[in-house]
């Protein structure tokens, strides 16, 4: 089969879960790189066998109905490096990334291939709004995300939850290629568990669902336990709220590759709590689920999601009330001082970690995209 043109069109710089497909795609053919920056921040994508073109364009990175007007200027410059680069298969997510493949779709005599990925289920689309402006909104969205998605060759998705509950409306089963956010493993080759000092609670990756922040901060507070933030912030709210409160320790903003098995050793165990009241977390799987049990540490998860579900029958941590200060301190409390049932977790994270195989569902996607490429070309 001919090398192929794969471009990749996105509203942000790759994260680590971006990277595996991009590394992934260069199996495939020649791979470029579209992407957003949306604070003009001049980065680069440093990878010799990948052409990246960063468009910089500044817009407001949290609400996306503040930024409608430099998402316009974004597809028109979208547009003309895409006919420029005239791929055969282009990979996208989120509705807005999809809306850029679909016009060139439209546009184009020899179609291209198009991946959709979805790794969280927005807002604005899933949960109830209450303004009538929201459900304006709520609506056309719906059924633009519906009509572009008549032009997809594969729905990847990182919750099975995610087409259960939306996509199986109006996306064939059979495009649907189910892709968890696991860890490249080569990124904790370095990895050493921690065996002593105080024990640590870490929260690992963006910091926002701040009252599940404030929550964490309040519930140890005259503890015998530190906490430990690792990750970006869009703002210093976290951190002034921590102010004055020395068993609170900030990493900051960390390269994945470089720093991940380092922060990782530094916790005994992983806090993964978020606002339930949002239906998305209702139904997605964070990379924190994967690498906690690959790291052999205990994990606490919001009640009545999908995540807690998988947690609670796999016996790999805790669930509890993303509101319920008492609930958290009793998990906190149970998993810091009884050794027994800490050690049970770990156990359990023992017998689970080898599943925790990101090749075999690389693997599938290569597969399926090979497959449809037969057939089109």
């Amino acid at each position: 089969m001919n090398r192929k043109k794969i471009v990749f069109v996105l509203g942000k710089y790759p994260d680590p879960r971006l990277k595996k497909r991009i590394n992934s795609a260069k199996n495939i053919g020649k791979v470029s790189i579209i992407s957003w920056d949306m604070r003009s921040v001049n980065f680069d994508y440093i990878d010799e066998e990948v052409d990246f073109y960063p468009i910089k364009i500044k817009a407001n990175r949290t609400n996306p109905l503040k930024r409608i007007l430099p998402t316009f200027k974004f597809i028109f410059k979208a547009e003309k490096k895409l006919f420029k680069l005239s791929p055969d298969i282009l990979h996208v997510e989120n509705i807005d990334m999809l809306l850029v493949a679909s016009i060139y779709y439209l546009f184009k005599k020899n179609k291209p291939m198009i991946i959709y990925e979805v790794a969280d289920l927005h807002r604005l689309v899933i949960d109830n709004q209450k303004s009538i402006p929201g459900r304006f909104i709520k609506i056309v969205l719906r059924k633009l995300e519906r009509c572009l998605c008549k032009k997809i060759s594969i729905l990847i998705i990182t919750s099975e939850k995610f087409y259960d509950v939306y996509y199986s409306n109006f996306v064939d089963k059979n495009k649907v290629v189910f892709m968890p956010n696991m860890p490249d493993l080569k990124a904790f080759s370095n990895y050493k568990k921690k065996t002593d000092g105080k024990f640590t609670i870490g929260f690992i990756g963006n910091i926002r669902y701040k009252e599940q922040m404030k929550l964490l901060i309040d519930s140890t507070s005259g503890k015998d336990v530190n906490v430990l933030f690792a990750g970006f912030s869009y703002d210093n709210e976290i951190e002034l709220y921590c102010s004055g409160k020395g068993y609170v320790k900030f990493y900051g903003k960390y390269n994945y590759d470089r720093d991940i098995s380092n922060i990782y050793g530094q916790v005994d165990c992983v806090y993964a709590v978020y606002d339930a009241d949002n239906n998305n977390v209702k139904v997605a799987l964070p990379n924190k689920l994967y690498e906690s049990i690959y790291c052999e540490l205990p994990i606490i998860v919001a009640k009545n999601t999908y995540l807690s579900e998988l947690v609670e029958n796999m016996g790999v941590g805790v669930a509890v009330s993303h509101k319920s200060k008492k609930e958290l301190e009793e998990a906190i409390e149970k998993l810091a001082n009884d050794k027994d049932y800490y050690g049970k977790l770990v156990e359990a994270c023992q017998r689970y970690k080898k599943d925790i195989d990101y090749s075999k569902y690389d693997k599938k996607l290569l597969d399926k995209i090979n497959g449809i490429l037969e057939t089109r070309f």
